[in-house]
């Protein structure tokens, strides 16, 4: 009989604790999922889309962790190619009347951002145009998608007008942009004869951005055109001395301003300098000529020589030869080794494997494609062989 009690004790017991966690249990969970609760974009992207998007949409109020979410799933949507989606949750979320200012301007940022995407580029200017009002990362946002849809267009003036008004915020990459529009606005000019606007827009460039080396690239250009051949070095040499790359344009009238003016032990101090700091062949290819002018083809070739035991190049192995054939000399033993050595070391840098699908090169073969991830698509190189002629 005792044992019977204790036995329904026992029983009721059990009842009891298993009521009390399930109880605890139920409220626990109840609090992790409140009734604001918003799901992830993963969430979202998984699910069917447009129902659950419609339904949280239309939730009574948002907060920040909310619209946190919409943008970051909105962003989403428009990476992914789906900008009409984007679109539609920017301009649901726009037309609410329960938002801050400052969010309603992200949203607004963002929607432009979208037309932008979708090619309606004049809503997207538009957008971006009202936003120069704002404040903060979104006036400076606004300025930047704002010059780069004028840049598509070639708007070269527009961009010009947005600094002369003061409509844009000035970061120093946005300078470096607004710059170089207003070099090609020089650079029009220039082509149209108005030589003192094109001097006006090269010097309004280096006020904009005073490491814009492209403004002293106009200006030498102009002086060159106009056989001013001082002038144009002393541009040119200050356009390297910003941007050693700028060499790559102006090369060709760098060479002929310092024949003209006489100074051949200048030019060649200044090509050996931009060869060290830039590793531009034409610019060793040059070095190399003015040299053999100077003092004979023998040592001119052996310089070359020697830099392209350093610097193996194909370009720079085509113009020993060709400086070899053009001067009638013939190599050394000596000489013939170091060639070989310099083309041993080209023909290892080469790719031997490419992709077919997606031009990938390696050295090595792959069954899949490092970079497409496609099967079988990698295929020996074979390098196309172009009809050069010497110039001999």
């Amino acid at each position: 009989m005792m044992d019977s009690a204790l036995v329904y004790v026992l029983l009721l017991l059990g009842i009891a604790i298993g009521w009390t966690l399930g109880y605890r249990f139920a409220k626990q969970v109840k609090k992790s999922t409140p009734e604001d609760w918003m799901p992830s974009v993963e969430d979202l992207l998984a699910q069917a889309g447009d129902v659950s998007l419609e339904r949280l949409l239309n939730v009574s109020s948002l907060d920040d962790d909310s619209i946190d979410l919409f943008l970051k799933l909105g962003k989403t949507l428009r990476e992914k190619g789906e900008v009409d989606r984007a679109i539609h949750l920017h301009q649901s979320l726009f037309a609410r009347t329960d938002l801050s200012k400052s969010t309603l301007q992200t949203l607004e940022l963002e929607l432009a951002i979208d037309f932008s995407y979708a090619g309606l580029l004049d809503r997207a200017e538009r957008l971006f145009t009202e936003l120069l009002d704002a404040k903060g990362r979104v006036r400076e946002k606004a300025s930047s998608h704002l010059v780069e849809l004028y840049e598509e267009e070639g708007e070269w003036q527009e961009i010009y007008d947005l600094y002369l008004n003061k409509k844009i915020h000035i970061s120093p990459g946005l300078a470096r942009r607004v710059s170089h529009a207003v070099c090609e606005l020089a650079e029009s000019a220039v082509a149209a004869g108005d030589f003192l606007e094109a001097q006006k827009l090269s010097r309004a460039a280096l006020k904009i951005d005073n490491a814009c080396a492209r403004a002293f690239v106009v200006s030498g250009n102009m002086a060159f055109g106009q056989k001013e051949y001082h002038e144009a070095i002393r541009c040119y040499l200050r356009a390297v001395e910003i941007d050693p790359q700028a060499l790559i344009s102006i090369l060709d009238p760098l060479v002929d301003s310092f024949k003209h003016v006489g100074d051949a032990s200048g030019l060649l101090n200044h090509l050996s300098r931009h060869w060290k700091e830039t590793h531009y062949v034409p610019a060793l290819v040059a070095k190399i000529d003015c040299l053999a002018e100077e003092q004979g083809p023998e040592m001119a070739i052996g310089s070359l020589l020697q830099e392209l035991q350093n610097q193996p190049s194909n370009s720079g192995f085509f113009s020993l030869v060709e400086m070899v054939v053009r001067h009638k000399q013939q190599l050394d033993k000596s000489q013939l080794l170091i060639l070989y050595d310099i083309l041993r070391r080209i023909v290892e840098d080469e790719p031997k494997f490419i992709c077919k699908n997606c031009g990938f090169k390696a050295k090595e073969p792959h069954w899949r494609c490092p970079s497409c991830k496609n099967w079988a698509t990698v295929t020996s190189f074979v390098p196309t062989a172009q009809k050069v002629k010497l110039d001999i």
